[in-house]
Parts: structure tokens; sequence; C-alpha cells
């Protein structure tokens, strides 16, 4: 194994050395090779963070004249660096949250993985590409790892083979982890890029009809069907429900002005109705759910630790199960709502009615809540920070939606618009970063609207 990843590392230097921007496709496509961890010198790493630091390496190397050459070039020209005080801001509260957790060796380990390398990554690709067809190469490389993702995922469905835990592989209940360790990570990894794909996909359509689109056509249709076939295999509800909302959102947005009040005068017919004939059924099945309700607990006793004394910084990074500790409750009884004789039931409680309602709850990495999760990670202002940024892209691009409006390369940017849609809407239950693979993917999105900015920029400037 040692030999292979060795071997994997020449080859892929040597690829960065021969074509930098090949390379930094390579490990696009490969964002999931973060499963492959080893040691160096006793520091645990993976393939995905040697890749990541072998680009930076390469990249500086070859642009270190050309950086120090136009940097006062670049200062006069007055063409501010996209996203330049966000990306410091980030690294500064990150490293602060380092020290937050007493400076420890895991938390040092977060802010290298989840912040450090991928903003490494978004300036290798901010600096390298440049253009619009820069732009579909690194969409197309997404999408043929979502590809190899969602394949995997649908033969495990198929076959039931390795699924390795017996629990997710029983065939009455069976749930999908492709090649990571759980399945909502198969939802987490696939719900950012189908949109992009899709997007991709009806670029494509607007090209030439050649050979050459139609087989990229067929190869993005099967992603994306391949894709919610393997997030609908994991059973992960909230990136279903974040896909569907995604897609109304992005069709409100694509539609004509006329349509769009159309639209808004069903929604607000339909919608109060819905509330007053299904609100008992709704609260039920909220109730109900046990997700739902460990979520809730989640999130109430991520609360009560914040506000006791660590409401501004949080518990720094990889910290969040030694505080929440403290408060955090062994079970609960579920689905009680249900069980209109609950009350009495549990004063006379017996071994068998705690069996059938008790759940224990473990103690989770992080809230299921991304801006619980950013708050517990680097304090408040680092949520806010989040929220800011995200925003932000949403802005960014729906504005290049606007703007290319006349342009087949808006479609691009709207799977981007519904991507970051479905990370929003995915992290009120869920965590859409705090992994290898997701951090790194995050700032992909951000480096291309980044790419985008710089490129407007530039053609105003000259």
């Amino acid at each position: 194994m040692n030999f292979l990843i060795i071997l994997y590392f020449l080859l892929f230097a040597f690829l960065s050395r021969l074509n930098l921007k090949m390379a930094v496709l390579v490990l696009i496509f490969a964002l999931p090779s973060y499963l492959i961890r080893f040691n160096i010198l006793s520091i645990p790493t993976t393939l995905l963070e040697v890749m990541i630091l072998t680009v930076f390496a390469f990249f500086l190397f070859e642009k270190r004249k050309e950086l120090f050459k136009n940097i006062e070039k670049k200062w006069s020209q007055k063409i501010p660096y996209p996203f330049s005080w966000e990306i410091v801001l980030v690294l500064v509260l990150s490293f602060i949250a380092v020290f937050t957790a007493g400076l420890s060796l895991s938390a040092l380990g977060i802010f290298k993985a989840y912040f450090l390398e991928p903003i490494f990554l978004f300036i290798v690709i901010v600096n390298i590409f440049k253009n619009e067809k820069d732009i579909k190469k690194i969409l197309y490389a997404l999408s043929l790892s979502a590809l190899i993702v969602s394949v995997a995922a649908i033969w495990q469905k198929i076959t039931g083979q390795f699924i390795f835990n017996e629990f997710w592989a029983n065939p009455e209940n069976r749930r999908v982890v492709s090649f990571f360790g759980y399945p909502n990570a198969v939802a987490l990894y696939l719900g950012p890029i189908i949109p992009m794909a899709a997007g991709l996909f009806i670029y494509t359509i607007k090209e030439r009809g050649t050979l050459n689109s139609f087989l990229k056509q067929l190869i993005l249709f099967t992603t994306i069907i391949f894709g919610v076939l393997a997030i609908y295999f994991s059973k992960s509800k909230g990136a279903l429900l974040a896909i569907s909302l995604s897609l109304l959102i992005t069709i409100f947005v694509l539609i004509k002005r006329k349509y769009k009040i159309c639209f808004l005068i069903i929604a607000l017919i339909l919608l109060p109705s819905f509330y007053f004939y299904k609100k008992d059924w709704l609260n039920l099945k909220l109730s109900s759910s046990l997700s739902y309700q460990i979520r809730l607990i989640g999130w109430q006793e991520t609360m009560e630790m914040l506000n006791d004394g660590n409401f501004l910084w949080g518990a720094g990074l990889s910290n969040y199960q030694n505080k929440i500790s403290k408060y955090h409750q062994e079970g609960l009884f579920f689905n009680k709502d249900a069980d209109p004789d609950f009350k009495r039931k549990i004063i006379i409680f017996d071994d068998k009615y705690r069996a059938e309602r008790w759940q224990p709850l473990e103690i989770y990495l992080y809230p299921h809540n991304i801006f619980l999760n950013f708050w517990t990670e680097i304090g408040l202002i680092g949520a806010v920070l989040f929220v800011f940024l995200i925003f932000k892209s949403l802005f960014l691009s729906l504005r290049a939606v606007i703007k290319e409006k006349n342009n087949k390369e808006k479609y691009l940017f709207l799977g981007i618009f519904s991507s970051l849609l479905i990370i929003v809407i995915h992290g009120i239950f869920d965590v859409p970063y705090f992994k290898n693979d997701l951090s790194a993917l995050f700032w992909i999105i951000i480096s291309i609207l980044a790419v985008y900015q710089l490129r407007q920029k530039v053609k105003k400037y000259e």
C-alpha cells in the first residue's frame, strides 16, 4: 500500500511539473481520495491533502518570478483580488480557534485540512484558470467524479456488496455509502455537484451538435440521473429536500417576469391552505421523526454550551465533543407524542417499554447545522462571516446569470447558484463543509466565481 501511494505521488508530482492545470483537474476529480489516509513523519494526512500541497508547491515554484514581478503592477491597476479580505479573515479566525481549543494536534489538523489547504487550492485555481473554457473543465472534472461515486452507490444498492455496516446493508432497509463511511456522506458530496452538472448539460445542448458534444451530453445526463438515484438510495431526506427546494427556486429565477407573478400567486393561494389543512400532519411527522428529535436535542445542547461562556469564540476547532459533554443527555424517549398513554406508562416504566421507546444518544463530532457548526468551531464572527460569504456567492452567481442572459454561459452559473442553495438548505439539517472533500468542494465553487469576477474586472479595466 505504501509503495502504491509513493508511486502515485511521484506520478502526480511529475504531472504537476509537466501540466499544472491538468494536475488540478485530476485533484478535483479525485476529491474522495481523502479516504486514503496515512502518516508522514508521524503527522496524519490524506492523499487529497498531499495532492493539494503538491500543486500549491509547484504553483509557487512556477509562478515565483511572475508573482513578485507583477505584484506592483497589479496593485497599480487597482484590480482587487476576489474574496481577499474574506480569505484573510477566515484564516485568522480559524487559526485563533486552534488556540481556543487549547492548541491540540487535532485542532491543528482541522485547521490544515478544512481551511488552509482548501484555500491553497482556491489560490491555485484563481491564478491558473482564466476563462469560460477553464470553468467548463472544472465542472467536467466534478461531474465525472460524481458519476463514479454514483455508479458505486447504485452497485451497492443492487448487490449489497461493500456496505460494511450490517444495519445499512440490510436488504429491507438498505442505505448506500459508495466509497464513504456513512450514507449521508454520499448525499453531502453529490448534492452540490448535480446542479452544476445540470448547468453544464444545458450549456452543451446549446453548442453545435457534434459527436463530441453528444458524448458529453450523454455523460452529463447519466451523471445527473445516477446522482439523484444515489442520493435517493442513501435515504438522505435533508439532501432530497434541499435539491427539491433548490430546483423550485432556480426555476423561479429562470422563468420570465410575467410567469414569476403567476408562480407567486399560485404559491400564495396554495401555501395557506396547505398550512391549515396539513399543519397537524406536519407536526406529527416532525415530532415522530427520530432523526428530527435527535437534531433538535443536539441544537438545544449546543445553544446551552454556547450561552455558558462560549458565546463569542465557540468551542474551538475539533473541541465540540469535549465542550458539549457536560450538557449532553444520554438518550431520549422517541415517538412519545404518538402514544396518548405515554405519561401513564412511563410511571409504571419497565425494561420492555424502555427498549421499545428509549434511544441512546451519542455525542456527535458536530451539531447537525452548518451555522451552529461554524459558530462552535471558529466563533460567532466566523459563523457570520460564513453566512456573508455564502450569500455573497449567491449574489455573484445570480448576477452572472443576469449579465450573461443572452449567452449560454449563464447556465453554468445557474448551476452554481443552485449548488450554493443546496449547501444552504441541506446545511439546516447537516454540515456540508467539515470534511476534507466538502471543504475543498466549497472553495472550488467559490474559486469559479472568483475566476469569473476577475475576468470581468480585467475586461472592464482594459
